[in-house]
């Protein structure tokens, strides 16, 4: 991103962010949850290099649009939390891809150099796994969905997700992962 880009990222986040803490709080995202889905909106508008310049209405549209696909995976995934998964995150647990609980990548994420890493090792892989880690792990699209758009059976697409989460558990351990 140049210099330009992030000064009007940078804007466009002082803008949006308090509008956005009040949509996903109508979206009965708990209050503590708030601010990690709403940073978890921006990394993705980042991420896919959408039009800095696009209009005020457009670009709160894709911003809104962006924030619900990330209030639904955050009540998906608390639909699959056992009491036990909340004590072990609440006491120190491993994360969504280490462990495999209920947190999401942008809880995981407690730095902009962490969130660079990541992005950046899915940069490296395999096309294949690129476009799983994207459109499922990232933007949290439903696995028919993902098959549809890939053209491949639900199975390969769990099998793409399950090394992609393998890899991740396997870096993440790593005494030099930032």
């Amino acid at each position: 991103m140049n210099t330009e880009d992030k000064v009007l990222f940078e804007k466009m986040y002082l803008e949006y962010q308090e509008v956005l803490r009040k949509i996903a709080y109508k979206y009965d995202v708990p209050p503590d949850d708030i601010e990690d889905v709403v940073q978890d909106t921006f990394v993705a508008y980042a991420y896919y290099k959408y039009d800095l310049t696009l209009p005020p209405n457009r670009k709160k549209i894709l911003l809104t649009r962006i924030l619900y696909s990330r209030c639904m995976d955050y009540h998906r995934r608390m639909r699959h939390v056992a009491p036990e998964e909340v004590e072990e995150e609440s006491t120190g647990g491993t994360g969504y891809f280490a462990g495999l609980y209920c947190q999401s990548l942008p809880e995981f994420v407690v730095s902009k150099e962490r969130c660079q890493a990541i992005l950046e090792e899915i940069d490296k892989m395999p096309e294949s796994w690129r476009e799983i880690a994207v459109l499922r792990l990232i933007e949290g699209r439903p696995t028919r969905e993902v098959c549809e758009i890939l053209n491949i059976s639900e199975k390969a697409c769990y099998s793409r997700v399950s090394r992609i989460r393998k890899y991740f558990e396997d870096l993440f351990k790593k005494d030099n992962w930032p």
